[in-house]
């Protein structure tokens, strides 16, 4: 019975965030991101890493696409890849040819990275976060089902209004070492 209150918790906050994100027009999302990286880039975490790990964005999310090019000179950016019940990374570059996955997100062509004993921090999306460094996703189990196999750094992006002092968690939910929004860099 507790489980099917916690989805249900889940289910309520994933279209409460839904709701709040649909009011925010694209440039005020942009301008948000925007605010939202320049806290992830004065990080120790960031500045020290090398390999990284990072996401695609899709239209709702933290903006990564002008982050991941500002950067990609100096760090060496890999982006998740839907394979099946899972999720793979490959290596990002300028010349990077990408295919539009049945998710609706570019994803890179390429050989899948394996090697996850050198990833430096891995740059995860949510839906929301709490204070607690606990994360929710779209729901599908992607993050939770990899991130146990990557011993590197943790960092969960959000927005100030995806961030709370408490969300739902079920004990396969995977905690995050930062969260960062446009105000906040909350750490264990």
């Amino acid at each position: 019975m507790m489980t099917k209150n916690i989805t249900q918790e889940k289910e309520r906050l994933r279209k409460e965030i839904t709701s709040i994100k649909k009011k925010c027009t694209s440039e005020e999302l942009y301008n948000r991101s925007e605010e939202v990286l320049s806290v992830l880039e004065i990080t120790g975490a960031f500045q020290e890493a090398k390999t990284i790990f990072i996401y695609n964005s899709l239209n709702d999310e933290v903006q990564t696409s002008d982050f991941i090019r500002k950067w990609s000179n100096k760090k060496d950016f890999y982006l998740p890849v839907v394979a099946g019940e899972d999720i793979v990374f490959r290596l990002y570059t300028p010349s990077t040819d990408f295919q539009q996955s049945s998710l609706g997100i570019m994803e890179p062509v390429g050989d899948d990275y394996t090697e996850y004993g050198k990833v430096d921090l891995v740059i995860v999306p949510g839906v929301a976060f709490d204070r607690k460094l606990n994360r929710m996703g779209r729901g599908k189990g992607f993050y939770d089902r990899f991130l146990p196999r990557v011993p590197a750094t943790k960092i969960g992006i959000c927005f100030d209004f995806q961030l709370f002092d408490s969300i739902p968690t079920e004990p396969n939910d995977i905690k995050m070492d930062f969260v960062v929004s446009e105000n906040d860099l909350i750490w264990k």
